[in-house]
């Protein structure tokens, strides 16, 4: 990323030491090497005192880093979630298939291991899309256009209502699939 070799260059520029950025900005030493290494990306307020540090503008400091941050966060955080999911979905169906060939207890193990992975590895996938910083890119770029640093919030009953209908969806999906393979593949009767 284009920030972290700007503050490398900056703070040995200014010749300072790690400890000195940290000790001047109020966050620890090991918060200034995460950002140098590009583990994690500053927020507004500390690339604020950043660019009050080194005297430059925070469109200097981040500029390169605005383009590539848009285009990379989308496709990273889509990609990575639509693997684990297809993923899940596949080998739980292909799971729920061996019923017609092993034991049912086995294939209903199967079933229920790969949905937890699934469960699992889809909640992994969502801590680290906040490790991709999208909060952090809005404030940035709400910042270049207002001039204001206030957190852009994005409306919780909004959030609310998509996950809510996407689980709804998602298990309305998932049942007529389930009750489809179960009655024309298993030969379930009701």
């Amino acid at each position: 990323m284009y920030v972290t070799n700007q503050l490398i260059r900056l703070r040995k520029q200014f010749g300072f030491t790690q400890t000195d950025v940290a000790k001047k900005i109020h966050v620890s030493r090991q918060t200034v090497s995460h950002w140098e290494n590009g583990r994690t990306y500053p927020d507004i307020q500390s690339l604020q005192l950043l660019c009050e540090l080194y005297d430059v503008s925070l469109t200097d400091l981040v500029s390169g880093d605005l383009t590539v941050m848009k285009g990379n966060l989308k496709r990273q955080r889509i990609g990575r979630l639509m693997v684990v999911i297809i993923g899940c979905i596949i080998l739980t169906y292909l799971s729920l298939l061996t019923m017609r060939w092993v034991p049912v207890g086995i294939a209903m193990m199967l079933v229920a291991t790969f949905a937890t992975l699934g469960v699992v590895f889809s909640i992994i996938l969502i801590t680290q899309t906040k490790f991709l910083e999208l909060n952090t890119y809005r404030q940035i770029l709400h910042y270049l256009k207002t001039g204001e640093a206030n957190p852009v919030k994005k409306s919780t009953k909004q959030r609310t209502v998509i996950i809510v209908t996407s689980a709804l969806l998602g298990a309305a999906i998932g049942l007529t699939l389930t009750l489809l393979i179960g009655i024309f593949i298993l030969g379930w009767h009701f």
